[in-house]
């Protein structure tokens, strides 16, 4: 069982590599590589998602016959990945899993906690959030390329600004085309929502919240056309943007506990 990921074909330069045996022979492969997209940590061609981050390094987690594998992943590009099963640093290439031993407690302080699960589901959350920040920036290109096509047909959780910027453009230029100048001023709206998205999975709460009262806004267009689907789907957004955006808050308060109690 993976906690996160997706099949990953795409060629990448490896950083580290480890083989992990389990007892009745089956064989898994992690390796931490870079590639066109940054950094990648893999299990069986698998992408693990980042579990949690520190000023030093990330972490990627994985469950494996019900062993916790973890791959620390330093900052420093001198340093190199290291792995862990059950809190014990592997050292080597190959590790065999086997049943931990009565009483037997970890080597090293990697195991994980409660604390390390509660962030890593909030972190989780924060960024399923902000990933809607690329749906409705992605949506409203779209819809603009529609609109200048002269469709009728777009998708509703794009913005509506894009729509009235087109009409208004489109009846002052007297043209049945959207002007340049409009489709330009479109893709700038909808890019910087595509870069809030981008803040707001790295935890800019200010700029979560600020493309949340944005969209808010947005949403009044729909309000006042009364566009119910619009509306309803405006609200949807909005409902999974705020559970993002306090998500994030709560993360930001158990990391600033843990800076606290670090000094």
């Amino acid at each position: 069982m993976y906690l996160d990921g997706e099949d990953d074909l795409r060629p990448m330069a490896h950083l580290a590599e480890w083989i992990v045996h389990e007892t009745s022979g089956k064989r898994h492969q992690l390796a931490v590589g870079r590639g066109l997209f940054g950094l990648r940590v893999t299990v069986d061609r698998r992408i693990l998602q980042r579990f949690d981050q520190t000023p030093d390094a990330d972490r990627y987690v994985a469950s494996v016959a019900g062993h916790v594998l973890t791959v620390t992943v330093p900052r420093a590009s001198h340093d190199q990945p290291t792995l862990a099963v059950d809190g014990r640093v592997v050292l080597g290439s190959e590790t065999t899993l086997t049943p931990p031993e009565a009483g037997a407690t970890a080597a090293t302080p990697t195991t994980l906690t409660g604390e390390d699960l509660a962030r890593y589901q909030l972190l989780q959350r924060r960024n399923a959030g902000g990933t809607w920040f690329y749906w409705i920036g992605g949506a409203s290109i779209l819809n603009s390329l529609l609109y200048a096509a002269g469709s009728q047909w777009g998708l509703v959780v794009g913005l509506g600004f894009t729509y009235l910027i087109d009409g208004f453009a489109t009846d002052l230029s007297g043209t049945v085309r959207t002007p340049i100048y409009a489709f330009v001023i479109d893709i700038v709206l909808a890019g910087s929502v595509l870069l809030i998205g981008r803040a707001a999975r790295r935890g800019k709460l200010a700029w979560y919240a600020a493309g949340m009262a944005f969209y808010l806004l947005d949403g009044l267009l729909f309000i006042v056309v009364q566009d119910f689907l619009g509306i309803a789907v405006h609200g949807f957004a909005l409902y999974r943007l705020w559970g993002g955006w306090r998500a994030g808050r709560a993360l930001r308060r158990i990391e600033n506990v843990a800076l606290v109690a670090a000094t």
